[in-house]
């Protein structure tokens, strides 16, 4: 059912070298995107008592945020993914961060009975949108809520400028998504019962989104990568200072999230 596949993914895991985990204390230029949906979650668990309660990551290979959940909200994180590769990158994060928790190497639409409406949150990024049955795929992540549980779903917003730029730089990697828009999103969980709090466009720009190691060991890669920071980098000083006018929108934002509830 995922339209990348789990070779695609074993591949990609090894191919990368490891990771940092989120640390939303560092101010630095480049981890703006991270700040920014430490804000996000800052938000959403406010006025909500995490501390020993339950975080599930759904598609958990090589998690940079399992650390920062248990760090920062005191969640008791766990972690599914069918990637033996990426979940074993996952607990080495884990562990080198000095945080318990616990990944289970399983697809999750087939997980293990026990998991199943035992988790007080349950979040994704980047998931949703390579699965063919966008409704079905929600219905399995729902599986995993507690009655009133929360599910915060990230995926990349493929159907504006970064999509378009996607497709004409390394198409086979656009052709492994689903490009849902806002209203999509909202409506597949809807569908299966959900309440929907909120489900919108993230961050003005991230070009971080656009995947082009197709390109890699030629002239051009060296100058794209360069103009994506630089572009970057120009976006989210003008977003810190003049947040007012570079608002998220379907055009130009990297990224949808939606929060919803299970009643």
């Amino acid at each position: 059912m995922d339209k990348a596949g789990k070779q695609y993914w074993d591949k990609a895991w090894e191919g990368y070298d490891m990771p940092q985990a989120v640390n939303p204390q560092d101010k630095g230029l480049a981890n703006h995107v991270n700040r920014r949906f430490h804000e996000y979650f800052y938000q959403i668990f406010s006025e909500m008592n995490t501390q020993g309660k339950k975080v599930l990551e759904i598609g958990c290979a090589r998690s940079v945020w399992l650390p920062y959940f248990a760090k920062e909200f005191g969640f008791k994180v766990y972690g599914i993914d069918y990637s033996e590769i990426g979940c074993q990158q996952a607990m080495q994060i884990l562990s080198k961060e000095g945080v318990r928790g616990e990944i289970v190497c399983a697809d999750f639409f087939s997980p293990p009975g026990s998991m199943l409406k035992a988790f007080d949150v349950v979040v994704s990024f980047g998931v949703l949108e390579h699965f063919k049955d966008t409704t079905d795929c929600i219905s399995a992540f729902s599986k995993f809520l507690k009655p009133g549980g929360l599910l915060i779903t990230n995926i990349p917003n493929l159907c504006g400028l970064n999509g378009l730029i996607q497709k004409k730089i390394n198409r086979p990697i656009f052709d492994i998504h689903v490009s849902l828009n806002r209203n999509a999103l909202m409506q597949a969980h809807l569908i299966n019962g959900l309440r929907v709090i909120s489900c919108d466009y993230f961050l003005f720009a991230n070009l971080g989104v656009l995947n082009f190691e197709n390109l890699k060991g030629g002239l051009f890669y060296k100058g794209a990568s360069r103009l994506r920071s630089l572009i970057n980098k120009v976006a989210w000083v003008c977003e810190r200072a003049i947040p007012i006018m570079l608002k998220p929108n379907r055009w130009s934002s990297p990224y949808i999230n939606c929060l919803a509830v299970k009643d």
